[in-house]
Order: C-alpha cells, then structure tokens, then sequence
C-alpha cells in the first residue's frame, strides 16, 4: 500500500499533475501534543463525536479513541434569557414575582421525602465534548481539552480521591433533601466520601455586605419563593472543579426549582466571565425516591473512611493516581481504631531516635 502512494505521487510530480493524499484527521486520541490541536478543540471530530461521559468510560469499557454517539445540538448549553449577570438575572426575576411570596408554615410546597437526580446538562450531556469546549474561553478551553484527554487515557482525577471538597457544583448535582421553611431552605446530601450542606436564605436579607464577602465552598445563596417556585442567587464561591469544567472565584449562578407531581424540576445558569464566553444553562430533573429501607437512608461520611488522608492516594511515576499499599512508610490503614494510638506509637519511637542521634538535644 506504501508503494502504491509513493508511485501515485511520483506520477503526478512526472506528468505535472497535483495530487492530494488523505492524511488521517488529527485526534485527541492521537495526538501527541493536544496543545498544538487549539484550532480543532472545538470539532466534535476532535473527540470521535464522544460524550463526556462516553470519554470517562473508555478505559473501563475498553474502547479508547472509538468513535462515540455524541449528537450535536442534543443540549443547547447557552443560556436562553438575556441577562449577562447573575445579580441582573435574579433581580428581574424578583421584580416580576412582585417581591417574592410570603410563604407561612402552611403554604409552603411539599418538598419532603428523598429525591435522586436522574438528569442535569452540567455535562453536556448527549452533545459530543467539543459542545463544552466551544463555550469555553481560550484559557478554559485548554484547561478542557487537558483534561478530556487525561480521562480518555485513564489518569481522571477527582476531589474525593484526594480528601478534598467537592465544591459548588457538587453540592448542587448531589443534593437529596430539600427542607423548606418561611425564612430558609437547606439542602442536604452525601457521597463516598463526604456530606453536602447549602443554606439559602428567603427570609429577604439579601447578600452580606461587600467588605463581608469572601470566597466560600458552596458560595452564599439567597432566594425568593415566585409561588411554589424557588429562584436562588449564589455568589462568593470558591472557584474549583466540577461542572463543565472548571470554574474561577467569579462564578455566579441562579437556579429555579418547582415540584410537578413527582419530579422536582430544575435548572441553573452559570455566569463566570473567565471561564464561559456566554452564560451556561443546565435543565436538573430531581425524581422522587418513595423506596423507604432505612439502610438507603443518607449517612454522615468522611472522606477518611474510604480513601484515608490524602497522601494515601499518590500521583505514582507513570502519571497515574495510585494508592499507597501495607509497607510503604506512608501507608494509612483505614480499618485502624485507633489512628492516634498508632501516631504516638510512631511519634514516640522517631522522638527517642532523634534525641539519640542529637545528644538529647530537642528540635
């Protein structure tokens, strides 16, 4: 087959005539510097029309660089209002709704029992990678594809692993509970490896004050009831990971959520100047979990009971997160009752072997 291409290219050279050989489109999947690909991040070919999630599943399902079933247009990731701000978008909304209603113990909607979410776009969903990346500012846009192609390749990496919160973003996809009262609203939730709390104040106290401000987890939320309907404004949070991508201190959001029949529907809209070139719209459908077993019911968790402190989990020499094992001097063992028994154990037997060597001398 080689000779043939070399033949073909000789005659046309010989006989003055062009000729162009196909050259196999450039990948994420075959590149071998992603950075040198900036004018194709945004071609869903790029990714082989992979989902988000299609490319976290590669290497479990064994079909790294396959071509996947992404859809352009199966989202539309771009918000649908006019607004270019959070603060604008809440405070047209609270104008409409008059104020917000003044909900009493018994006016307030039925929110109770456990809810799973079984749909958000925060993903992209059913859109091929390339929709995220095409949303994305340049910086964030490269930031994307680095990680895009990491997780392709098997070395994700994720907070929990590491001991680390979740963020903003977490806090809202992982959400179960939603309390409601006249002044305020929590919502509640738990993973593998930690619990989420949001507090969202209805009680018309607005935001604190701006010398008051300062970057938080999971931002600070307040809201107004239009009916049934909550509409919430999240400021001050801590940039992080998680959602499309990754997102800067300067991310604002406004949420909407209102019960219909057993589904609580939702939707969120990301404003961050650094990280979107226009705002971010997700639809979040929370349905209503009636299984009761109380073994399903939410635990408090710490990351510790899993994954250990973070330095039991490693970045290992091949570029891969690895997990320390028993005989490495920095292996944790999660099943230890007593963690600072074995500490001072440790600590005593190190501290008489440095004054040893030291003469008796402290440090």
């Amino acid at each position: 087959m080689r000779r043939n291409v070399k033949s073909a290219i000789s005659l046309a050279a010989f006989t003055g005539l062009s000729c162009s050989v196909p050259v196999a489109a450039q990948t994420l999947f075959t590149t071998e510097n992603f950075r040198e690909d900036a004018a194709l991040w945004a071609d869903p070919a790029y990714y082989g029309n992979n989902t988000v999630a299609e490319i976290v599943e590669m290497q479990v399902e064994g079909r790294y660089g396959e071509e996947g079933t992404g859809e352009v247009g199966a989202l539309d990731l771009a918000s649908p209002y006019p607004f270019t701000t959070a603060e604008e978008h809440y405070a047209v909304w609270l104008a409409e709704a008059g104020g917000g209603t003044a909900h009493t113990h018994e006016t307030m909607p039925d929110w109770r029992g456990r809810w799973i979410i079984e749909e958000h776009g925060l993903d992209g969903g059913a859109n091929p990678a390339s929709a995220i990346a095409e949303i994305l500012t340049p910086q964030y846009r490269e930031y994307y594809v680095q990680e895009m192609k990491a997780t392709a390749e098997g070395r994700m990496w994720d907070a929990d692993a590491f001991c680390l919160p979740g963020g903003f973003i977490a806090s809202v996809v992982n959400a179960e509970e939603f309390i409601v009262t006249p002044d305020r609203v929590w919502t509640i939730g738990a993973d593998n490896a930690q619990n989420y709390v949001r507090w969202i104040y209805t009680d018309g106290s607005g935001h604190s004050a701006e010398e008051a401000e300062y970057p938080r987890w999971h931002g600070e939320s307040v809201a107004f009831w239009d009916g049934d309907m909550l509409v919430v404004h999240t400021n001050q949070i801590r940039g992080w990971k998680g959602g499309p991508s990754e997102f800067s201190y300067n991310l604002e959001t406004v949420e909407r959520y209102q019960r219909v029949g057993e589904v609580l529907e939702g939707e969120i809209t990301l404003y961050d100047p650094d990280v979107f070139l226009r705002p971010y719209h997700a639809i979040m459908r929370f349905e209503h979990d009636t299984e009761t077993r109380p073994e399903l019911r939410p635990l408090f968790n710490s990351c510790t009971d899993t994954n250990g402190p973070a330095v039991k989990v490693h970045l290992d020499e091949n570029g891969l997160l690895n997990e320390r094992i028993p005989g490495d001097p920095l292996y944790w063992d999660a099943t230890d009752e007593r963690p600072w028994g074995t500490f001072f154990a440790l600590s005593d037997e190190r501290y008489q072997r440095y004054l040893q060597e030291n003469g008796g001398t402290a440090p």
